[in-house]
C-alpha cells in the first residue's frame, strides 16, 4: 500500500488530456510551488509513450494559489517525434491560472557518460528536520530531511551552501516518473532560502517575502526517491528583489542525479509595505 505522498503526485483524469490534482494542505494556506510542479510533471507524462522519461522540466508560478483546493491541469501535446515528446502544461484554480510548464521526454539513448561527485558525508549523523514553514501539510511523517548549513572552502570562495538530504519512507511503486516527481516535489522546500542565508536571513524568519518565480529541472540518470538524495543549493546572484539558486541532486553514491535552476522574489518586507 502506497502513502500520503504518492497520492498526492497522482492526478486523476478529467477530461480528454485534463486532470485533476489532490490538494495538498488546509484551505486559506498557500499551495505548496513543489506540488504543483510535481503534478504539472506527472500529468505531462500520462500523455507520452512509456518508453520516454523525462529529460527536463521548466516551471513559471504566476500566482499563489490555495493548498486546500484541487487544481486542473490541462496538457497541450507540444510535439511528439520518433525519440522525444514535449508537453505544455496549464495549471488552473477555477479562472485563476496558477502555473505554467514545459515538460519534455525522450527515449534513453547511447551516448557520453560523466558525473561531478560530492563530499561522503553519512545524513544519518544530522538531527531531522522540523515543521517546514514554505511547505503546508507536508507528510514529514513520509519524507526524512537532514540539513546541513557550510560554506565552502576558500579555493571555493567561500560561499554559503546548503546541503539537504531527503528520502522517502513510505513505500513508492517502482514508477520512475514517480521517483522523478517526488523529487521535484522535495527539492522546492526552502527553493529560495539560500538566496537570503547569504545575507544571515531566511524564510522562517519572516524577514522577506520569499516565495519562488519559476525553475528547472534537468534529469540526468534515473532518480530513486526511497533511498537518500543530497540536494546541494548556492546562490550565486541576487539583485532587484530576485535571486536565483543552483543545485545538484546527487544519488546514495554520490552521483549527480539531477541539476536544477530557481529564481525567486526575495523582497524585504519593509520595503514591500512601503509600496
Amino acid at each position: 500500500m502506497t502513502g500520503v505522498l504518492a497520492g498526492l503526485l497522482e492526478p486523476t483524469s478529467d477530461g480528454d488530456d485534463a486532470f485533476s490534482g489532490p490538494p495538498n494542505g488546509p484551505l486559506g494556506k498557500r499551495a505548496y510551488g513543489g506540488h504543483l510542479a510535481a503534478q504539472a510533471l506527472a500529468a505531462a507524462a500520462r500523455t507520452v509513450d512509456p518508453d520516454r522519461v523525462p529529460t527536463s522540466l521548466h516551471v513559471q508560478f504566476l500566482r499563489g494559489g490555495d493548498a486546500g483546493e484541487p487544481v486542473r491541469y490541462t496538457v497541450e501535446r507540444t510535439h511528439d517525434g520518433r525519440s522525444s515528446s514535449s508537453r505544455r502544461v496549464l495549471g488552473r484554480q477555477g479562472d485563476r491560472l496558477l502555473v505554467s510548464a514545459t515538460a519534455l521526454f525522450a527515449v534513453p539513448a547511447d551516448g557520453p557518460q560523466h558525473s561531478d561527485r560530492t563530499e561522503a558525508q553519512d545524513p544519518e549523523t544530522l538531527p531531522h528536520t522540523g515543521p517546514i514553514g514554505p511547505a503546508p501539510s507536508l507528510p514529514l511523517d513520509e519524507i526524512d530531511i537532514r540539513i546541513h548549513d557550510d560554506r565552502d572552502g576558500p579555493e571555493q570562495g567561500g560561499a554559503f551552501v546548503r546541503r539537504l538530504w531527503w528520502r522517502v519512507t513510505a513505500d513508492l511503486p517502482k514508477d520512475p516518473v514517480l521517483h522523478a516527481c517526488a523529487a521535484v516535489y522535495v527539492t522546492d522546500i526552502y527553493g529560495v532560502d539560500p538566496v537570503l542565508a547569504v545575507h544571515g536571513h531566511s524564510m522562517t524568519d519572516r524577514s522577506h517575502h520569499a516565495a519562488t518565480t519559476d525553475s528547472s529541472t534537468w534529469f540526468h540518470r534515473p532518480i530513486r526517491a526511497d533511498r537518500w538524495n543530497l540536494l546541494e543549493s548556492r546562490s550565486p546572484a541576487a539583485a532587484r528583489g530576485r535571486g536565483a539558486v543552483t543545485a545538484g541532486l546527487f544519488d546514495a553514491d554520490g552521483q549527480r542525479v539531477a541539476t536544477c535552476v530557481h529564481e525567486g522574489q526575495a523582497v524585504t518586507r519593509e520595503s514591500r509595505q512601503r509600496t
